[in-house]
């Protein structure tokens, strides 16, 4: 069940707001059975053996975290084969052994049958939906534990805050600390969390569903006919490529704002996931504002524990370029990802040692004044955008031909006029007004206007954006024609870009 379909949207989730609104007055444990039923419910429609699956690794992971928990004295009493770190060594191999079979077995197969000239056949399993979420969300809370920072409060909270059905598929990818407490005040929906849970919900579909399904044609269109080793302009690579870098955006931050509208109908505030990521001057700044709760867990549970920049500059280069080098596997199986996440991380290498250098000194006030922030936002979008080309295209060949008619130029000299669009844009991949309006459109979103959490919650200093969210005639007015128009087209059935990673 998508949160753009039909049966959550008319289905689901008033049942679970009538539900809610029922055990409102019986305390936040009746609440927090409410919530866990209907997420059980919610991952169970998506297929029972996903659903074993999850509830297993829940099971292990809080025996596993009970275990850790155990003062130093008393573990060693208990497991006289095993450490402490052992534990956690094995728990850690528990929670990945999934993950690797059911999304890197087929990938490895492949390649090792290349390697060794072998005509093997492998049948890839199914990937279990919000594997690559769940997994992450377990690790950190392992590693909380092995911290000493987190205690396991019981089977049923831990079972609660893994499978809690909002960020369980498909982020954000929330740690305990920021959600374990809320479900301990859990109470009757407001009148007020309602309305921006509502609010944010809707804006969320909006961007899915009129922008990111609405643009994804001609993305497609371009990469497939790549893809089919069909001809590919230079104009009309460029534009493919765009297409997609909106695409993605406003797919998967639709989703997020789903997400976390959802949560503030239950009272629930999950953690913001972005942060108008394509304003960013540079690819440090971008990873502070795209999928933030990802980033986060990269920084925390692989680039520190590898050394962080605690061993000197080169040590953190290198730690830096293995965190987003396996950021890119944890995307998908295919070199495809590797590439993208060694590209990141080459870039972000570079961009930390442009910054260290110019750090404190008058150059960097220069590079500070609005002009030069703009040229910086224009090449870190560019170098982003040549990125997710990579990222999207499904093959290294496809992605070539897209490189090669981007490197070959966009630009084509005619007379102008209907052969002169017919000559920049031969192939039909782009015809009509609707593809290049959805990119002007994404473009003023995007540069022009505020996020959705400046809408509803402020910036970070506590200033509001002129168009600010309020419980107004105007702002329901114009959320229900978007929700409206959105609903229309839901019947296209589009799943979220991310669920495939």
């Amino acid at each position: 069940m998508l949160f753009n379909s039909y049966s959550f949207i008319f289905c689901f989730l008033p049942l679970l707001l009538l539900a809610w609104r029922l055990a409102g007055t019986d305390g936040s444990r009746r609440l927090a059975l409410v919530l866990l039923v209907f997420s059980t419910i919610f991952y169970a429609l998506w297929g029972v053996g996903f659903l074993l699956l999850l509830a297993a690794l829940v099971a292990v992971n809080y025996a596993a975290g009970q275990a850790l928990a155990a003062p130093d004295e008393a573990f060693a009493a208990k497991s006289r084969r095993l450490s402490r770190r052992g534990m956690f060594t094995l728990a850690l191999v528990v929670n990945f052994l999934p993950l690797v079979w059911f999304k890197y077995s087929g990938f490895l197969a492949q390649n090792l049958a290349l390697l060794f000239n072998a005509d093997w056949r492998f049948v890839s399993p199914g990937m279990p939906l919000g594997i690559s979420f769940y997994t992450f969300i377990q690790v950190a809370w392992l590693l909380g534990v092995y911290q000493r920072r987190i205690n396991p409060e019981g089977l049923f909270r831990h079972a609660l805050f893994s499978s809690c059905f909002p960020y369980v598929i498909s982020g954000p990818i929330v740690r305990y600390e920021q959600i374990g407490g809320q479900f301990d005040t859990l109470a009757a929906s407001s009148a007020e969390g309602i309305a921006r849970g509502i609010s944010l919900f809707s804006l969320g579909l909006a961007k899915k569903v009129l922008l990111a399904d609405g643009i994804a044609v001609y993305a497609n269109a371009v990469f497939n006919a790549a893809e089919g080793a069909l001809p590919v302009s230079g104009a009309e690579a460029w534009l493919g490529s765009l297409c997609y870098t909106f695409q993605l955006y406003f797919d998967f931050s639709g989703y997020t704002d789903m997400a976390i509208g959802i949560g503030l109908m239950l009272g629930l505030r999950l953690p913001e996931n972005f942060d108008s990521p394509y304003k960013s001057t540079g690819i440090v700044d971008f990873w502070r504002r795209w999928h933030i709760t990802l980033g986060a867990w990269l920084r925390d549970c692989l680039y520190i524990p590898l050394g962080g920049n605690r061993a000197g500059r080169l040590a953190q280069y290198r730690n830096l370029f293995l965190t987003m080098f396996i950021g890119g596997i944890w995307h998908g199986a295919g070199w495809t990802f590797v590439i993208w996440g060694a590209l990141h991380g080459l870039m972000l290498c570079v961009n930390h040692f442009f910054r260290a250098k110019i750090k404190g000194r008058s150059l960097e006030r220069t590079l500070n004044a609005l002009p030069c922030r703009i040229f910086f936002i224009i090449v870190t979008f560019l170098c982003i955008n040549a990125c997710w080309v990579v990222f999207r295209a499904a093959t290294l060949s496809g992605a070539m031909s897209i490189y090669t008619a981007m490197l070959a130029g966009p630009f084509v000299f005619s007379d102008g006029g209907a052969a002169g669009l017919a000559a920049f844009l031969p192939n039909g991949y782009f015809q009509g007004w609707q593809p290049f309006a959805l990119l002007g459109i994404s473009a003023a979103l995007v540069w022009a206007f505020p996020n959705s959490r400046e809408m509803l919650r402020g910036r970070a200093d506590g200033s509001f954006p002129t168009l600010k969210w309020s419980a107004s005639g105007l702002w329901a007015g114009g959320l229900a024609a978007l929700t409206f128009a959105s609903l229309i087209l839901v019947s296209r059935k589009s799943t979220f870009l991310y669920f495939q990673f």
